[in-house]
């Protein structure tokens, strides 16, 4: 190849390689600034969570509380009259023996309220536990449904995982506390399903069949059947992957007046 060609090749090669460099390093300048905004909003998730579940904690203590049952019997409750001075909203208290499900109830005139805020009303990315709004504060409706947030600190609903794969056995109970008043629920059915409204509907056109596929689609046979009778409550929350849903079905076992 002659001499002026080679140069000519080696200036061409020379020119492209200087034109890709600025591009390179646009593109190292942008996956450092997503890498820096990913780890700030992580880092901001983290302190978020931490913050409330110390918060929650903080509010346990507060409530909770010892009364004597109809037999005179000491049994655990919760201070209504204190949960009620922090939030109006409180409906009731649920408790999941084992895990870390201790919490207060909310109810807003909607589902969304208490997706994004905490107990004190304030923004909050892991929200509050809260029960639909349609439903009777007494818990007296066929199916009374409970949503909460699936977090990877173990807070809120994430413990209902545990449920689902079985690490707490099949006799599996749900304490719901109101005022002057205890009511223990069982555990029938737990499955993971994708966001459809069924298993979560409060106005159930036939109860008989939507108990009936309860139990088939549980993954845990916890040897309970529910009849027409029975009041049940339904724990809804999302899986790790935030695209199916966690749902537990339990059954109104016993009834508890505190005073």
């Amino acid at each position: 190849m002659p001499k002026h060609m080679a140069e000519r090749n080696f200036k061409k090669r020379k020119s492209q390689n200087v034109k890709k460099k600025p591009l390179n390093t646009i593109l190292l300048i942008i996956l450092i600034l997503l890498f820096l905004y990913s780890a700030i909003n992580v880092g901001f998730w983290a302190v978020s969570n931490i913050g409330q579940k110390k918060q929650e904690t903080e509010v346990a203590k507060q409530v909770e509380t010892v009364k004597k049952d109809e037999e005179g019997e000491e049994v655990q409750s919760i201070d209504f009259g204190k949960l009620k001075e922090i939030n109006q909203d409180s409906v009731a208290w649920i408790k999941i023996s084992n895990t870390n499900i201790n919490y207060p109830i909310m109810q807003a005139n909607d589902n969304e309220y208490y997706l994004k805020k905490d107990i004190y009303k304030k923004y909050s990315s892991c929200g509050s536990i809260f029960m639909d709004y349609r439903n009777n504060k007494q818990f007296t409706d066929k199916n009374t449904v409970i949503f909460g947030h699936n977090l990877t600190l173990g807070m809120m609903f994430s413990d209902l995982q545990q449920i689902l794969k079985g690490k707490l056995g099949n006799d599996v109970y749900v304490d719901i506390y109101m005022q002057n008043k205890i009511k223990q629920y069982k555990v029938f059915s737990c499955y993971q399903t994708e966001p459809v409204e069924d298993p979560i509907s409060v106005n159930i056109s036939n109860y008989k069949e939507f108990l009936d596929n309860a139990l088939k689609n549980s993954q845990i046979d916890f040897k309970t059947n529910p009849n027409e009778q029975d009041n049940i409550i339904t724990l809804s929350t999302c899986d790790n992957t935030g695209k199916e849903r966690i749902i537990v079905h339990a059954v109104a076992i016993l009834e508890k007046t505190i005073s």
